[in-house]
Protein backbone atom coordinates (compact mmCIF):
# COMPACT_ATOMS: atom_id res chain seq x y z
CA UNK A 1 0.00 0.00 0.00
CA UNK A 2 0.97 3.24 -0.61
CA UNK A 3 2.24 5.33 2.34
CA UNK A 4 0.21 8.86 2.15
CA UNK A 5 2.75 10.16 2.93
CA UNK A 6 4.33 9.93 -0.57
CA UNK A 7 1.47 12.12 -1.43
CA UNK A 8 1.88 15.16 1.49
CA UNK A 9 5.79 15.21 0.08
CA UNK A 10 4.39 15.40 -3.81
CA UNK A 11 1.74 18.21 -2.97
CA UNK A 12 3.93 20.48 -1.20
CA UNK A 13 6.70 19.79 -3.69
CA UNK A 14 4.56 21.15 -6.79
CA UNK A 15 2.98 23.59 -4.03
CA UNK A 16 6.44 25.17 -3.85
CA UNK A 17 6.41 25.08 -7.49
CA UNK A 18 3.16 26.89 -8.46
CA UNK A 19 3.90 29.68 -5.52
CA UNK A 20 7.44 30.16 -7.81
CA UNK A 21 5.45 30.49 -10.75
CA UNK A 22 2.66 32.93 -9.62
CA UNK A 23 5.04 34.69 -7.83
CA UNK A 24 3.74 33.77 -4.63
CA UNK A 25 6.29 34.04 -1.46
CA UNK A 26 3.97 32.32 0.84
CA UNK A 27 1.57 30.15 1.36
CA UNK A 28 -0.23 29.90 4.77
CA UNK A 29 -2.74 26.88 6.08
CA UNK A 30 -4.75 27.79 9.50
CA UNK A 31 -7.27 25.75 10.78
CA UNK A 32 -9.31 23.94 13.55
CA UNK A 33 -11.60 21.56 14.17
CA UNK A 34 -10.67 19.87 10.99
CA UNK A 35 -12.61 23.22 8.85
CA UNK A 36 -10.11 23.40 6.22
CA UNK A 37 -10.30 19.91 3.62
CA UNK A 38 -7.28 20.49 2.15
CA UNK A 39 -5.19 19.78 5.18
CA UNK A 40 -5.69 15.48 4.48
CA UNK A 41 -4.68 16.35 0.80
CA UNK A 42 -2.06 18.43 1.54
CA UNK A 43 -0.21 17.44 4.81
CA UNK A 44 -2.07 13.90 5.17
CA UNK A 45 -3.82 15.00 8.86
CA UNK A 46 -7.13 15.84 9.60
CA UNK A 47 -6.32 17.42 13.12
CA UNK A 48 -8.93 18.88 15.32
CA UNK A 49 -6.36 20.54 16.91
CA UNK A 50 -5.70 24.39 15.78
CA UNK A 51 -2.70 23.97 13.59
CA UNK A 52 -0.96 26.32 11.23
CA UNK A 53 1.33 25.07 8.41
CA UNK A 54 3.27 27.34 6.03
CA UNK A 55 4.71 26.79 2.79
CA UNK A 56 7.45 29.13 0.98
CA UNK A 57 8.64 29.56 -2.51
CA UNK A 58 12.25 29.46 -0.77
CA UNK A 59 11.19 25.34 -0.18
CA UNK A 60 10.25 26.44 3.20
CA UNK A 61 7.73 23.40 4.60
CA UNK A 62 6.52 24.52 8.56
CA UNK A 63 4.32 23.16 11.04
CA UNK A 64 2.95 24.94 13.98
CA UNK A 65 0.80 22.47 15.95
CA UNK A 66 -0.22 21.44 19.69
CA UNK A 67 2.49 19.17 21.46
CA UNK A 68 0.84 15.93 20.51
CA UNK A 69 0.35 16.96 17.16
CA UNK A 70 4.12 18.60 16.62
CA UNK A 71 5.63 14.65 17.56
CA UNK A 72 3.59 13.47 14.89
CA UNK A 73 4.76 15.96 12.38
CA UNK A 74 8.48 15.77 13.53
CA UNK A 75 8.38 12.13 13.28
CA UNK A 76 6.72 12.13 9.70
CA UNK A 77 10.11 14.07 8.23
CA UNK A 78 8.66 15.84 6.00
CA UNK A 79 8.75 19.43 7.12
CA UNK A 80 12.17 21.75 7.34
CA UNK A 81 10.40 23.23 10.53
CA UNK A 82 8.13 22.12 13.29
CA UNK A 83 7.53 23.89 16.22
CA UNK A 84 5.44 23.61 19.34
CA UNK A 85 2.66 26.23 20.03
CA UNK A 86 -0.51 26.66 21.67
CA UNK A 87 -3.19 28.81 20.35
CA UNK A 88 -2.23 31.61 22.13
CA UNK A 89 1.01 31.50 20.66
CA UNK A 90 0.69 30.02 17.16
CA UNK A 91 0.34 33.81 16.03
CA UNK A 92 3.01 34.62 17.58
CA UNK A 93 5.61 32.77 15.82
CA UNK A 94 3.35 33.06 12.19
CA UNK A 95 4.67 37.40 12.72
CA UNK A 96 7.88 36.14 13.43
CA UNK A 97 8.21 34.27 10.38
CA UNK A 98 6.66 36.79 8.47
CA UNK A 99 9.35 39.23 9.62
CA UNK A 100 12.13 36.72 9.11
CA UNK A 101 10.83 36.23 5.44
CA UNK A 102 9.52 39.03 4.59
CA UNK A 103 7.13 38.32 2.33
CA UNK A 104 5.20 40.61 -0.27
CA UNK A 105 2.13 38.07 -0.68
CA UNK A 106 0.57 35.46 1.12
CA UNK A 107 -2.18 33.07 -0.15
CA UNK A 108 -4.65 32.05 1.76
CA UNK A 109 -7.27 29.55 1.57
CA UNK A 110 -10.57 31.56 1.27
CA UNK A 111 -12.57 30.87 -1.73
CA UNK A 112 -16.62 32.10 -3.10
CA UNK A 113 -16.43 29.40 -5.27
CA UNK A 114 -15.45 25.93 -3.65
CA UNK A 115 -15.99 24.70 -0.22
CA UNK A 116 -12.83 22.72 -0.57
CA UNK A 117 -10.57 25.63 -0.82
CA UNK A 118 -12.30 27.94 2.10
CA UNK A 119 -10.91 26.50 5.07
CA UNK A 120 -9.88 29.58 6.43
CA UNK A 121 -12.57 30.84 9.12
CA UNK A 122 -13.31 34.27 9.87
CA UNK A 123 -12.22 33.92 13.66
CA UNK A 124 -8.95 32.82 12.29
CA UNK A 125 -8.31 35.45 10.01
CA UNK A 126 -8.64 37.93 12.08
CA UNK A 127 -6.25 36.33 14.48
CA UNK A 128 -3.82 36.57 11.51
CA UNK A 129 -4.94 40.37 11.31
CA UNK A 130 -4.31 40.74 14.94
CA UNK A 131 -0.75 39.59 14.61
CA UNK A 132 0.39 41.08 11.52
CA UNK A 133 -1.67 44.12 11.46
CA UNK A 134 -5.13 44.22 9.22
CA UNK A 135 -3.86 46.80 6.73
CA UNK A 136 -0.42 44.60 5.94
CA UNK A 137 -2.66 41.57 5.93
CA UNK A 138 -5.10 43.13 3.42
CA UNK A 139 -2.23 44.26 1.78
CA UNK A 140 -0.29 41.06 2.04
CA UNK A 141 -3.18 38.64 1.58
CA UNK A 142 -4.39 36.94 -2.19
CA UNK A 143 -6.64 34.07 -2.57
CA UNK A 144 -5.02 30.09 -3.57
CA UNK A 145 -8.03 29.18 -5.01
CA UNK A 146 -6.51 28.36 -8.24
CA UNK A 147 -3.19 27.17 -6.73
CA UNK A 148 -5.86 24.78 -4.77
CA UNK A 149 -7.94 23.37 -6.92
CA UNK A 150 -5.27 21.63 -9.46
CA UNK A 151 -3.17 20.57 -6.38
CA UNK A 152 -6.29 18.58 -5.57
CA UNK A 153 -7.51 17.77 -9.63
CA UNK A 154 -4.16 16.73 -10.96
CA UNK A 155 -3.17 14.03 -9.39
CA UNK A 156 0.24 12.65 -8.41
CA UNK A 157 1.92 9.50 -9.06
CA UNK A 158 1.73 7.87 -5.20
CA UNK A 159 -2.55 9.66 -5.46
CA UNK A 160 -2.67 7.20 -9.47
CA UNK A 161 -1.38 4.30 -7.61
CA UNK A 162 -3.81 4.66 -4.76
CA UNK A 163 -6.99 5.29 -6.82
CA UNK A 164 -5.91 2.52 -9.60
CA UNK A 165 -6.06 -0.11 -6.36
CA UNK A 166 -9.26 1.97 -5.17
CA UNK A 167 -11.14 1.08 -8.48
CA UNK A 168 -9.69 -2.40 -9.08
CA UNK A 169 -10.82 -3.46 -5.42
CA UNK A 170 -13.96 -1.66 -7.03
CA UNK A 171 -14.19 -4.00 -9.71
CA UNK A 172 -13.42 -6.89 -7.79
CA UNK A 173 -16.53 -6.61 -5.75
CA UNK A 174 -18.57 -6.30 -8.44
CA UNK A 175 -17.19 -9.58 -9.74
CA UNK A 176 -18.02 -11.04 -6.17
CA UNK A 177 -21.25 -9.74 -6.26
CA UNK A 178 -22.34 -11.26 -9.99
CA UNK A 179 -21.32 -14.52 -8.81
CA UNK A 180 -23.69 -14.44 -5.56
CA UNK A 181 -26.66 -12.78 -6.93
CA UNK A 182 -30.30 -14.60 -7.74
CA UNK A 183 -33.93 -13.60 -7.78
CA UNK A 184 -35.83 -13.59 -4.43
CA UNK A 185 -33.36 -11.15 -3.08
CA UNK A 186 -34.37 -7.47 -2.08
CA UNK A 187 -32.51 -4.69 -2.72
CA UNK A 188 -31.19 -4.29 0.92
CA UNK A 189 -30.34 -8.37 0.07
CA UNK A 190 -28.04 -6.67 -2.34
CA UNK A 191 -26.37 -4.06 -0.15
CA UNK A 192 -25.58 -6.50 2.30
CA UNK A 193 -23.59 -8.62 -0.36
CA UNK A 194 -21.67 -5.78 -1.42
CA UNK A 195 -20.83 -4.46 2.37
CA UNK A 196 -20.14 -8.42 2.96
CA UNK A 197 -17.20 -8.02 0.13
CA UNK A 198 -16.06 -4.48 1.23
CA UNK A 199 -15.55 -6.26 4.81
CA UNK A 200 -13.22 -8.78 3.48
CA UNK A 201 -11.32 -6.20 1.79
CA UNK A 202 -10.82 -3.59 4.38
CA UNK A 203 -12.48 -1.23 2.90
CA UNK A 204 -15.54 0.96 3.12
CA UNK A 205 -17.82 3.01 1.03
CA UNK A 206 -17.63 6.21 0.17
CA UNK A 207 -20.81 7.90 -0.72
CA UNK A 208 -22.03 9.09 2.43
CA UNK A 209 -21.66 7.73 6.00
CA UNK A 210 -19.36 4.53 5.93
CA UNK A 211 -22.51 2.46 6.77
CA UNK A 212 -24.56 3.57 4.09
CA UNK A 213 -25.18 1.06 1.85
CA UNK A 214 -24.24 1.62 -1.90
CA UNK A 215 -27.15 2.66 -4.67
CA UNK A 216 -29.43 -0.58 -5.35
CA UNK A 217 -31.86 0.43 -7.84
CA UNK A 218 -34.15 -2.08 -9.46
CA UNK A 219 -35.51 -0.13 -12.08
CA UNK A 220 -39.04 -1.20 -11.61
CA UNK A 221 -38.72 0.33 -7.72
CA UNK A 222 -37.91 4.10 -9.55
CA UNK A 223 -34.74 5.58 -10.70
CA UNK A 224 -34.32 8.45 -7.56
CA UNK A 225 -31.24 8.63 -5.95
CA UNK A 226 -32.77 6.49 -3.27
CA UNK A 227 -31.94 4.11 -0.22
CA UNK A 228 -32.30 0.13 -1.05
CA UNK A 229 -36.16 -1.14 -0.39
CA UNK A 230 -36.74 -4.36 1.00
CA UNK A 231 -39.67 -4.37 -0.37
CA UNK A 232 -38.11 -4.25 -3.66
CA UNK A 233 -37.67 -7.52 -4.63
CA UNK A 234 -35.45 -9.00 -7.92
CA UNK A 235 -37.64 -11.27 -10.04
CA UNK A 236 -36.75 -12.60 -13.36
CA UNK A 237 -36.92 -10.01 -16.24
CA UNK A 238 -35.88 -7.73 -13.75
CA UNK A 239 -33.37 -4.91 -14.72
CA UNK A 240 -30.73 -4.39 -11.27
CA UNK A 241 -29.14 -1.17 -11.63
CA UNK A 242 -25.77 -0.16 -8.80
CA UNK A 243 -24.04 2.67 -8.41
CA UNK A 244 -21.16 2.46 -5.89
CA UNK A 245 -18.25 3.76 -4.56
CA UNK A 246 -15.49 2.73 -2.30
CA UNK A 247 -12.96 4.14 -0.31
CA UNK A 248 -9.26 2.85 0.56
CA UNK A 249 -6.23 4.45 1.65
CA UNK A 250 -8.45 8.03 1.80
CA UNK A 251 -9.16 7.82 -1.96
CA UNK A 252 -12.84 7.12 -3.46
CA UNK A 253 -13.96 5.30 -6.64
CA UNK A 254 -16.95 5.66 -8.57
CA UNK A 255 -18.15 3.06 -10.46
CA UNK A 256 -21.57 1.81 -11.77
CA UNK A 257 -22.73 -1.51 -13.38
CA UNK A 258 -26.27 -2.52 -14.59
CA UNK A 259 -27.75 -6.07 -15.07
CA UNK A 260 -30.45 -8.56 -16.19
CA UNK A 261 -31.94 -11.14 -14.16
CA UNK A 262 -32.47 -13.73 -17.07
CA UNK A 263 -36.17 -15.63 -16.80
CA UNK A 264 -36.05 -19.59 -16.72
CA UNK A 265 -34.94 -20.68 -20.12
CA UNK A 266 -34.11 -17.29 -21.74
CA UNK A 267 -30.64 -17.47 -22.83
CA UNK A 268 -30.31 -13.42 -23.14
CA UNK A 269 -32.34 -10.30 -22.60
CA UNK A 270 -34.49 -8.71 -24.39
CA UNK A 271 -33.87 -6.41 -26.89
CA UNK A 272 -35.18 -2.91 -25.34
CA UNK A 273 -32.95 -4.37 -22.62
CA UNK A 274 -29.79 -5.03 -24.56
CA UNK A 275 -30.29 -1.59 -26.83
CA UNK A 276 -31.02 0.12 -23.42
CA UNK A 277 -27.51 -0.78 -21.80
CA UNK A 278 -25.45 -0.51 -25.06
CA UNK A 279 -26.72 3.32 -25.38
CA UNK A 280 -25.02 3.78 -22.29
CA UNK A 281 -22.06 1.57 -23.16
CA UNK A 282 -21.48 3.49 -26.57
CA UNK A 283 -22.06 6.73 -24.75
CA UNK A 284 -19.08 6.06 -22.19
CA UNK A 285 -17.03 4.64 -25.09
CA UNK A 286 -17.73 7.60 -27.45
CA UNK A 287 -16.74 10.13 -24.55
CA UNK A 288 -13.24 8.01 -23.99
CA UNK A 289 -12.50 8.62 -27.27
CA UNK A 290 -12.47 12.21 -27.21
CA UNK A 291 -11.91 13.59 -24.03
CA UNK A 292 -8.32 14.94 -23.62
CA UNK A 293 -6.63 17.76 -21.75
CA UNK A 294 -7.33 21.27 -23.28
CA UNK A 295 -10.86 20.18 -23.69
CA UNK A 296 -13.47 22.02 -21.30
CA UNK A 297 -15.57 20.19 -19.48
CA UNK A 298 -18.88 21.20 -21.68
CA UNK A 299 -17.60 20.07 -24.84
CA UNK A 300 -16.90 16.76 -23.25
CA UNK A 301 -20.35 16.40 -21.91
CA UNK A 302 -22.10 17.16 -25.45
CA UNK A 303 -20.18 14.04 -26.86
CA UNK A 304 -21.75 12.00 -24.57
CA UNK A 305 -25.00 14.04 -24.32
CA UNK A 306 -25.28 13.40 -28.09
CA UNK A 307 -24.56 10.18 -28.06
CA UNK A 308 -27.85 9.12 -25.80
CA UNK A 309 -29.50 11.42 -27.98
CA UNK A 310 -28.80 9.62 -30.97
CA UNK A 311 -29.16 6.11 -29.71
CA UNK A 312 -32.75 7.35 -29.14
CA UNK A 313 -33.16 7.64 -25.39
CA UNK A 314 -33.86 11.21 -23.52
CA UNK A 315 -31.80 13.82 -22.74
CA UNK A 316 -29.27 13.25 -19.58
CA UNK A 317 -30.86 14.83 -16.40
CA UNK A 318 -27.45 15.30 -14.91
CA UNK A 319 -23.84 15.39 -16.10
CA UNK A 320 -22.03 13.20 -18.30
CA UNK A 321 -18.38 13.21 -15.45
CA UNK A 322 -16.84 14.65 -12.65
CA UNK A 323 -13.68 14.49 -11.29
CA UNK A 324 -12.99 11.23 -8.39
CA UNK A 325 -10.26 11.70 -5.86
CA UNK A 326 -10.49 12.51 -1.79
CA UNK A 327 -13.98 12.36 -2.43
CA UNK A 328 -16.47 10.37 -4.98
CA UNK A 329 -17.30 14.19 -6.48
CA UNK A 330 -14.34 16.00 -5.77
CA UNK A 331 -15.09 19.47 -7.30
CA UNK A 332 -12.60 21.14 -9.82
CA UNK A 333 -13.88 20.69 -13.45
CA UNK A 334 -17.30 18.63 -14.29
CA UNK A 335 -17.90 17.37 -17.59
CA UNK A 336 -21.33 19.39 -17.72
CA UNK A 337 -23.41 21.60 -19.97
CA UNK A 338 -21.94 25.05 -20.56
CA UNK A 339 -25.44 26.40 -19.07
CA UNK A 340 -25.17 24.44 -15.70
CA UNK A 341 -22.09 26.30 -13.91
CA UNK A 342 -18.70 28.19 -13.86
CA UNK A 343 -17.29 24.62 -13.24
CA UNK A 344 -18.03 23.30 -16.74
CA UNK A 345 -15.80 25.99 -18.44
CA UNK A 346 -12.80 24.50 -16.51
CA UNK A 347 -10.12 23.37 -18.75
CA UNK A 348 -9.17 19.71 -18.29
CA UNK A 349 -5.68 19.03 -17.54
CA UNK A 350 -3.28 15.56 -17.49
CA UNK A 351 -3.51 13.71 -14.43
CA UNK A 352 -6.96 14.76 -13.40
CA UNK A 353 -9.36 11.67 -12.94
CA UNK A 354 -12.74 11.48 -14.47
CA UNK A 355 -15.98 9.46 -13.77
CA UNK A 356 -17.69 8.91 -17.26
CA UNK A 357 -21.80 8.85 -16.71
CA UNK A 358 -23.68 9.38 -19.44
CA UNK A 359 -26.88 7.24 -18.97
CA UNK A 360 -30.31 6.28 -20.10
CA UNK A 361 -32.95 7.05 -18.09
CA UNK A 362 -36.94 6.54 -18.91
CA UNK A 363 -40.14 6.64 -16.53
CA UNK A 364 -42.75 4.66 -16.10
CA UNK A 365 -40.57 1.63 -15.65
CA UNK A 366 -38.71 1.73 -19.18
CA UNK A 367 -35.27 0.37 -19.59
CA UNK A 368 -32.81 2.13 -17.74
CA UNK A 369 -29.01 1.65 -17.44
CA UNK A 370 -26.29 3.60 -15.28
CA UNK A 371 -22.87 2.33 -16.73
CA UNK A 372 -20.09 4.49 -15.06
CA UNK A 373 -16.00 3.70 -15.42
CA UNK A 374 -13.27 5.95 -14.08
CA UNK A 375 -10.05 7.30 -16.37
CA UNK A 376 -7.23 9.27 -16.02
CA UNK A 377 -5.69 12.12 -18.20
CA UNK A 378 -3.05 11.20 -20.50
CA UNK A 379 -0.92 13.60 -22.86
CA UNK A 380 -3.59 13.22 -25.30
CA UNK A 381 -6.69 11.51 -24.52
CA UNK A 382 -7.55 9.30 -21.34
CA UNK A 383 -6.76 5.80 -19.65
CA UNK A 384 -9.03 3.72 -18.16
CA UNK A 385 -8.32 2.74 -14.70
CA UNK A 386 -11.52 0.57 -13.68
CA UNK A 387 -12.36 -2.53 -15.85
CA UNK A 388 -14.54 -1.35 -18.07
CA UNK A 389 -18.58 -3.03 -18.23
CA UNK A 390 -18.52 -3.49 -22.54
CA UNK A 391 -21.68 -5.52 -22.10
CA UNK A 392 -25.14 -5.97 -19.91
CA UNK A 393 -24.84 -8.53 -17.28
CA UNK A 394 -27.07 -11.11 -17.80
CA UNK A 395 -27.33 -13.26 -14.33
CA UNK A 396 -28.54 -16.72 -14.81
CA UNK A 397 -31.49 -17.49 -13.50
CA UNK A 398 -31.26 -19.44 -10.46
CA UNK A 399 -32.93 -19.02 -6.89
CA UNK A 400 -31.05 -18.89 -3.24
Amino acid sequence: MVDRKNVAVEKMDRAVQILKENQIDMWMFYSRLNQDPSLELMFNTNTKNEVLFVLTAEGDKMAFAEASDAAVYEAAGIFTRVKTVTPDTVMKEFAAVCDEKKPNRIAVNDSTEDSRCDGLGLGLYKKVCGALGEERMKALKTGSYRMLEELRAVKTPSEIAIMEECSRLTTDIYDALFARLHVGLSEIDVGDIMMEECAKRNVITAFGNPPEYPLVLLVKGGMSHRKPNAKNICLPGDMLVIDFSIRFNGYTSDIARTMYFLKPGEEHAPKEVTDCANGAIRAVGEVMKVIKPGMKGYEVDAVGRQSILDSGYPNIPHSVGHQVGLEVHDGGTTLGPNRARLSCQGVLRKNEIYALEPTVLQPDGLPCAIIEDDVILTDDGCRLISKRQTALIEIPYREA
